[in-house]
C-alpha cells in the first residue's frame, strides 16, 4: 500500500511539474528579454530577481521531475572536482558568512559516468541541508576522494560491489538528527522544516540520483554533533574530457528564416515568438496541431524549422 501510495504521489508530481513548467518558462524568458537591454539598473536588478526567483521554482520542478520520472539523463565521463567548483562559486555567493566553506579534492582525477546537471544537484541540494542544521554558523566540508572497496565490504554492504569508487562526502558541524529522524530522511515528503521552509523532495532526490548513478549513500549523525553524508559513485580509472567544463557559445544571429511555433500555451507563443524575432527570425505560431498542419501546407516551401510542443 505504501508503495502505491508512493506511486501515485510521483504520477501527481510528473503532472504538476508539467504544468509549472508552462507557469515558469514565459516568466523566465520575459524576464531575461526586459533584462536584456534595460538601462535604469534599479529596475534590471528588479528584473533579475524576478528572473531567479522563477529559476528557482523551475529548479524546484526539475526535482519534481527527477523523482516522479526517474529520468537518467546524458551519461558522460564527468569528473566531480568540476561539479564541487560549480557549487562551491554558488554557496560562496548565498550561504550566510557565519558558515565556513571547506573542499578538499583529492588530486588524482578518476571519473563519473554520470550526468553533470543531476550530480550539481545532488550535491546542491546535500549543502542546502547542511546549511539548514546550521542557523547559527559552523563548518561545511566537501570532499571528494578515491576508494577502492573489496569483497569483505561489500558482503558487508549489499548495495555496494567491489571495485574503485569517487566518494563524496558533505558533513556539517550542525543540529544533527535524532535516530527516529534519520530513519526517514531519503524518503520523499517527509520534512522537519516549517511549513514553507522546505518540500521534503531534497534527500528522496538525493537518493534517487544516487541509485541512478549506480551508487549508494551513507548517512551518520547524532543529536548537537552534525551529520556526514558519504555518497558512493562507480569510478573510472580515466581522465574526464572536461567538455562539460567549456563555455557555452552564445547562439547564431538569424537571417530571417521563417520558423512556425507550436504551442498550446498562449503565454509561451508569445515569449518564443518575440525572443525569436529579436533574434532576426521571422516567426509563425500555431495553436494545436491541426492549426499546424494547416499553416504548413500554406507555407512549406518558406518555413525553415518547425518548434513544438511534444503533445
Amino acid at each position: 500500500l505504501r508503495a502505491q501510495r508512493l506511486e501515485s504521489l510521483g504520477t501527481l508530481a510528473g503532472g504538476i511539474a508539467h504544468d509549472l513548467n508552462n507557469v515558469f518558462a514565459p516568466i523566465v524568458m520575459t524576464a531575461s528579454a526586459l533584462a536584456y537591454d534595460e538601462p535604469d539598473p534599479e529596475r534590471a536588478e528588479d528584473l533579475a530577481l524576478l528572473q531567479r526567483s522563477a529559476e528557482r521554482g523551475a529548479d524546484m520542478v526539475k526535482q519534481l521531475l527527477s523523482f516522479a520520472r526517474g529520468a537518467d539523463g546524458v551519461r558522460v565521463p564527468v569528473e566531480l572536482k568540476h561539479v564541487v567548483i560549480d557549487v562551491q562559486q554558488i554557496l560562496r555567493d548565498t550561504f550566510p558568512k557565519n558558515i565556513t566553506l571547506q573542499v578538499h579534492v583529492a588530486p588524482r582525477e578518476w571519473t563519473v559516468e554520470g550526468d553533470r546537471t543531476q550530480l550539481n544537484q545532488l550535491l546542491t541540494n546535500l549543502c542546502v541541508n547542511a546549511r539548514d542544521a546550521m542557523p547559527n554558523g559552523g563548518t561545511l566540508t566537501i570532499a571528494v576522494e578515491h576508494v577502492q572497496l573489496d569483497e569483505a565490504y561489500a558482503e558487508m554492504n549489499l548495495e555496494a560491489k567491489p571495485g574503485p569508487y569517487v566518494l563524496l562526502r558533505v558533513e556539517d558541524t550542525g543540529v544533527g538528527m535524532a535516530p527516529e529522524v534519520l530513519e526517514h530522511i531519503f524518503e520523499p515528503f517527509f520534512t522537519t522544516k516549517e511549513v514553507g521552509k522546505g518540500t521534503g523532495l531534497g534527500l528522496s532526490t538525493v537518493h534517487a540520483l544516487v541509485r541512478q548513478h549506480h551508487g549508494f549513500v551513507h548517512v551518520y549523525s547524532e543529536q548537537g554533533k552534525g551529520a556526514r553524508f558519504k555518497v558512493y559513485l562507480p569510478a573510472q580509472r580515466t581522465v574526464g574530457e572536461g567538455a562539460a567544463t567549456r563555455a557555452p557559445e552564445p547562439p547564431p544571429r538569424g537571417n530571417g528564416e521563417l520558423v512556425l511555433v507550436v504551442d498550446d500555451e498562449a503565454p509561451i507563443r508569445t515569449v518564443a515568438t518575440r525572443t525569436l524575432e529579436r533574434h532576426g527570425y521571422r516567426v509563425m505560431v500555431a495553436a494545436n496541431g491541426a492549426e499546424a498542419v494547416a499553416v504548413y501546407a500554406q507555407h512549406r516551401e518558406e518555413i525553415a524549422v518547425v518548434l513544438t510542443d511534444m503533445t
